[in-house]
């Protein structure tokens, strides 16, 4: 189904509530920035109860109707942008460059949904990766570094980087998915003390 479809059947009144949470469910499924589950918390953390309250329902469709349709934007300006690089020889990107297929933050509520990203990693429960988990914590608590914790949190995320970059997921996949994780809500960190 697609994002269209499933925003139709949201807000369609004649259908129980619990088909329309599932819609909005589905247009997640196109537009999940800060992951799945997290994002469907940050709508629910925004709009209110969407299985019991149908205004909720709607006012969550529009938050990620806003950020689907501004991440759409960035894809179509994305997609001038390397036609036009294509015409002067460079047919491949650089592995480097940001590739907006895969949206790393919520478009329009950047840092919101990424403070969310780490409140709902950090609340699943203790992590494999002690350093991150105790920067979460110090995160989560406070709502900033001092600048003992930013220089910890700059150190952690360069070596994470590092082990990332020499980690072989085929033959340590156990090792790259931990690390993964710890990227992953290591970028969401980087959003909310950006400037803070």
């Amino acid at each position: 189904m697609s994002f269209a479809a499933g925003a139709r059947k949201v807000l369609d009144p004649s259908l129980p509530l619990n088909r329309r949470v599932t819609a909005l469910r589905e247009c997640l499924s196109h537009y999940h920035p800060i992951g799945f589950e997290a994002s469907f918390s940050f709508l629910e953390s925004l709009a209110g109860d969407l299985y019991r309250d149908p205004a909720a329902l709607t006012s969550a469709l529009e938050l990620l109707t806003a950020g689907h349709t501004a991440w759409q934007a960035e894809l179509r300006a994305y997609g001038v942008l390397r036609r036009q690089v294509k015409q002067l020889g460079y047919r491949v990107p650089h592995p480097l460059d940001l590739n907006p297929h895969r949206p790393t933050h919520w478009h329009g509520a950047r840092r919101e949904a990424a403070g969310h990203a780490v409140w709902f990693w950090y609340s699943k429960g203790a992590s494999a990766d002690i350093d991150v988990h105790a920067l979460v914590a110090a995160l989560v608590e406070r709502g900033r570094f001092t600048s003992v914790q930013r220089e910890m949190f700059e150190l952690v995320r360069a070596d994470r980087v590092a082990r990332f970059a020499a980690v072989d997921g085929t033959r340590d996949f156990q090792t790259y998915s931990e690390l993964r994780d710890s990227l992953y809500v290591l970028r969401q960190m980087a959003v909310v003390v950006s400037n803070a």
